[in-house]
């Protein structure tokens, strides 16, 4: 098929691409109109030591995930939730809260989920004040003047919002036209008749040599 081709099969089955789009629109909406809204808050700390050296930074990085696992465990989530005064289980913050080291920025990450933005913001609040009390204890015990010091650099904020109806919306519309698309041609195939003199030629390889036309009665 040549390019002319292709163009003349989206013309004449543009009906099925539209469809096709206005069906994945209509349902990408929908299903994020049923889905439950839930809200991630996010806080940002920083984790720096208390003097330049290098020995002691490669230290920090190697301790980063250990913070992390500090507060990811189903009894320190359950006492959170208990100091917050909240209907949620240890185990279920498990699997709403997610800490993220970032050793190259020397950052660490909290990050969490939940139907009210508030609540999010205040478990992602207490999660990071416990992994500063956690690593002040460890400061205590330490012998030397070594220390690796967790500070506070961002507030726990709104920075997203699940499901996102317009992006959802807008994906399922892209997709409906790929779709749409693809099932044009599909049908250009299947459809083995001839219904002009080009038809003819394209794809009998003969001439058209005269027409006869129809007579309408």
């Amino acid at each position: 098929m040549k390019l002319q081709d292709y163009a003349a099969v989206l013309i004449k089955r543009w009906w099925v691409i539209a469809l096709a789009a206005l069906a994945a629109v209509v349902a990408a909406y929908g299903v994020s109109k049923l889905q439950p809204v839930t809200f991630r808050a996010q806080a940002v700390y920083l984790v720096i030591a208390n003097r330049v050296d290098n020995g002691l930074n490669i230290t920090m990085r190697s301790t980063m995930n250990s913070y992390r696992e500090l507060v990811l465990q189903p009894d320190v989530l359950q006492q959170i939730s208990d100091q917050l005064q909240l209907d949620i289980s240890g185990e279920r913050l498990l699997r709403d809260v997610n800490v993220q080291p970032l050793p190259d920025e020397q950052k660490l990450v909290i990050e969490v989920d939940h139907r009210f933005l508030s609540t999010a913001q205040e478990i992602a609040g207490a999660v990071g004040q416990r992994i500063e009390e956690e690593v002040s204890r460890i400061n205590a015990n330490l012998e030397g003047t070594d220390r690796i010091n967790v500070t506070r650099i961002q507030s726990p904020r709104f920075i997203s919002q699940k499901p996102n109806t317009q992006i959802n919306t807008l994906a399922g519309g892209i997709l409906g036209l790929v779709i749409g698309v693809l099932l044009a041609f599909v049908l250009e195939y299947l459809d083995d008749t001839l219904k002009n003199s080009g038809d003819v030629e394209r794809f009998v390889g003969l001439t058209t040599l005269g027409a006869i036309p129809t007579i309408d009665k």
